[in-house]
């Protein structure tokens, strides 16, 4: 057995990224606004937010993480959205529940769809740091860790299809 392997299947990795934050009820909309959703997803990265604060998609980077309250991704453009995240470099989504087929739609764009039951205490601009494997995500900033409530065996299969090393 490899190095990155457990128990001959391929290892999450450790996501360490920065905090984004919303509150309840977060729309696939609110994301990336419905008129941008027929952009290829490079594009439409650049759209990310734009109705809500138009200098957000230039402020979002490369391993960022998305935490939102209740409902995250509500309505329709969920695949537009969630893939024009992955575009902007966002590594994980994390909400205290998901809409709809947000949580597919973020899966199947390459993004971890992660419940926790208090995202509050995660912060915009603070660290977290995302162990897939323990199911655990730390905010390095406060210390406070939660634990992921939808880590099933067929997520984390899912997972290290996707995004093992």
């Amino acid at each position: 057995m490899g190095a990155g392997e457990l128990d001959g299947e391929r290892r999450l990795p450790v996501l360490t990224g920065r905090a984004w934050t919303f509150a309840d009820a977060l729309a696939a909309a609110d994301i990336l606004p419905l008129r941008c959703a027929a952009l290829a997803a490079a594009e439409a990265a650049g759209h990310l937010f734009a109705d809500l604060d138009a200098g957000l998609a230039a402020a979002v980077r490369p391993g960022d993480v998305l935490v939102a309250g209740a409902e995250l991704g509500r309505g329709p453009g969920g695949a537009a959205a969630a893939a024009a995240l992955r575009a902007a470099g966002v590594i994980a989504v994390v909400a205290r529940s998901f809409a709809g087929d947000f949580a597919a739609a973020a899966l199947a764009a390459g993004l971890p769809p992660l419940e926790v039951d208090a995202p509050s205490v995660f912060h915009t601009g603070q660290r977290l740091r995302i162990n897939l494997e323990a199911g655990t995500i730390a905010n390095l900033s406060s210390g406070d860790r939660q634990p992921v409530r939808n880590l099933t065996d067929a997520l984390l299969a899912r997972l290290r299809a996707l995004i093992g090393r």
